[in-house]
């Protein structure tokens, strides 16, 4: 089999690294394996994340062979998660083990491990400009590229794709462009993703025609990619598909023109036709820097956006997302006037702060075109939907749609005279606090398990999974307050699953504060730069 001389290879190079004990005797247990095997069956999954963390340190076979069979087939992904980069940091006869388990017989090993790989240490930060051409880089590439062709599981060489841009060498660039012929829209996605990680102009060609495939996410990703490659056979194709595309994805093809060209034209293709033309021959492309301003108008030749906050977007697929915790009843702080440099901005006391999120909504929803579809998710501690898939923004729907969101009470406000707010639901969670884990999972399409402490499925729909992804490719996602319930409240580990689910589905979130509170805008600005959306504030 051609593995065996990869493998062959990777193990020899690993063996260079120095061992941890090299005195030859008999090591006692060690004290940190020890406590792993007493916890690792331990029902939180808190406790089985620590102990598999702190197996980073033991650089043993027996440490990587724990890892591999306990930690990345654990059945919460966190805890997966942590296996893989618990396993990026071996070295020495910890590293051996890892190539080795590349062959694992499981799926869900196979696929951590090859993750692991592109996250050792010694890859540094990939750049085309600094790339690694090292034999341990080329070697590894070697092992992964194989992966990416030769693997039953669409997961594994997806995987295995995503690890070879992080390692940043160009040799990996012709095993990605082979991945691009892949049967599966997850595996050619995570392909094109770590061309454009990986920066080699070489991988920019065959993205090109990528810009007509079946699928707009596949679409939307080679646009990315293209904006990050910046070649100028690039320019022209993109253009056109600005002319005849609709929707979001004209604002990924104008975002990448902006990128290559560092010239902005807005949305009118005409104008970016007319200026081609022109400079085509003798044009090339310039150093990245901040984009130089056109005297032109932002015509969107004959396309309308849709605003939410002063957020416009071209999608004709948007999915609204608002939350209605109790704190949503309190008056909002809003700047009134014009800031001045010496005085403080004056601040006015107006409306609830879900009276104005209605009130905006209503606007964005009447002032849709009846070629838009969309959908509204309201949430607190429960998460509501108004409709279980995307509807047309016909005006039937759209009046539904403003008595449903009116229909959204507070809980226990004297208004409403529902359950008061200590009430507490079937999960055991106190009604009318903010799930702000809930309400993306929704948004996605996953369902909580608040017994496994996660979304009910392992993986997210992806490369290969069976589950239908979202309709919509564009989210509008409004709260006041940081995450207070739910079966996931830490920021950090919210915003790694959102980016997790996000690989394969290329939605945009935008997102609206209603309060700039230091743990709200630190969830908000993170959710935003992700999956590449806006973020504005409302309140002070």
């Amino acid at each position: 089999m051609p593995t065996r001389p990869i493998l062959l290879s990777l193990l020899f190079l690993a063996t260079l690294l120095p061992p941890l004990d090299a005195q030859g005797r008999k090591e006692e247990p060690n004290p940190v394996i020890v406590e792993f095997k007493k916890y690792i069956r331990s029902p939180e999954a808190e406790v089985r994340k620590d102990q598999v963390e702190r197996l980073a340190r033991v650089h043993t076979e027996e440490a990587v062979k724990l890892l591999v069979t306990r930690g990345l087939t654990d059945n919460i992904y966190a805890v997966r998660e942590k296996a893989t980069w618990a396993l990026s940091r071996m070295q020495g006869p910890g590293l051996n083990a890892l190539y080795k388990a590349a062959s694992h017989s499981k799926e869900a090993v196979r696929e951590g491990v090859c993750l692991a790989i592109g996250m050792l240490p010694a890859w540094g930060t990939p750049k085309a400009t600094t790339a690694d051409h090292s034999p341990e880089s080329t070697a590894a590439v070697a092992l992964l590229g194989e992966r990416l062709h030769e693997d039953r599981s669409p997961l594994v060489r997806s995987a295995a794709a995503e690890a070879l841009g992080m390692i940043g060498n160009p040799t990996a660039t012709h095993h990605l462009v082979a991945g691009l012929t892949d049967n599966k829209e997850g595996v050619i996605i995570s392909a094109v993703d770590a061309l454009g990680i990986l920066g080699d102009p070489n991988g920019g060609k065959p993205l090109i025609p990528l810009l007509e495939h079946s699928s707009w996410r596949v679409q939307v990703a080679a646009l990315r990619a293209l904006g990050r490659v910046r070649i100028k056979e690039g320019v022209g194709p993109i253009i056109e598909y600005l002319a005849s595309a609709t929707g979001r994805p004209t604002e990924d093809a104008r975002n990448a023109l902006i990128k290559i060209t560092q010239r902005t034209f807005g949305m009118n293709p005409d104008t970016w036709r007319e200026w081609w033309e022109r400079v085509e021959k003798t044009w090339t492309v310039p150093p990245e820097g901040k984009p130089q301003k056109e005297d032109v108008p932002e015509a969107g030749y004959g396309r309308k956006p849709t605003r939410y906050h002063r957020i416009p977007t071209y999608s004709k697929r948007i999915i609204f997302v608002i939350d209605i915790s109790n704190s949503m009843a309190t008056p909002i702080l809003v700047k009134r006037g014009r800031e001045s440099k010496k005085a403080r901005p004056r601040l006015s006391v107006g409306v609830s702060k879900i009276l104005l999120a209605r009130e905006e909504l209503a606007t964005t929803l009447t002032g849709m075109t009846s070629d838009t579809w969309f959908n509204i998710i309201a949430f607190e501690t429960d998460v509501r939907r108004f409709k279980k898939a995307a509807i047309n923004a016909s005006p039937g729907n759209i009046q539904a749609a403003l008595r449903w969101i009116e229909k959204q009470k507070l809980r226990g406000t004297a208004a409403t005279k529902g359950r008061p707010s200590s009430n507490v639901g079937k999960n055991g969670w106190i009604l009318g606090k903010t799930n702000t884990y809930g309400a993306l999972a929704t948004v996605f399409g996953l369902k909580v398990d608040p017994k496994l402490g996660g979304v009910r499925s392992t993986t997210a729909p992806s490369a290969g999974s069976r589950k239908r992804r979202p309709k919509w490719d564009t989210c509008f996602f409004l709260s006041d307050g940081q995450p207070t319930v739910g079966v996931v409240t830490d920021i950090g580990e919210i915003l790694q699953d959102v980016k997790r689910w996000n690989k394969t589905c290329k939605m945009i979130i935008h997102c609206i504060g209603m309060e700039n509170q230091q743990g709200l805008a630190t969830l908000l600005t993170g959710l935003a730069r992700i999956t590449g959306g806006q973020c504005v504030f409302v309140g002070k």
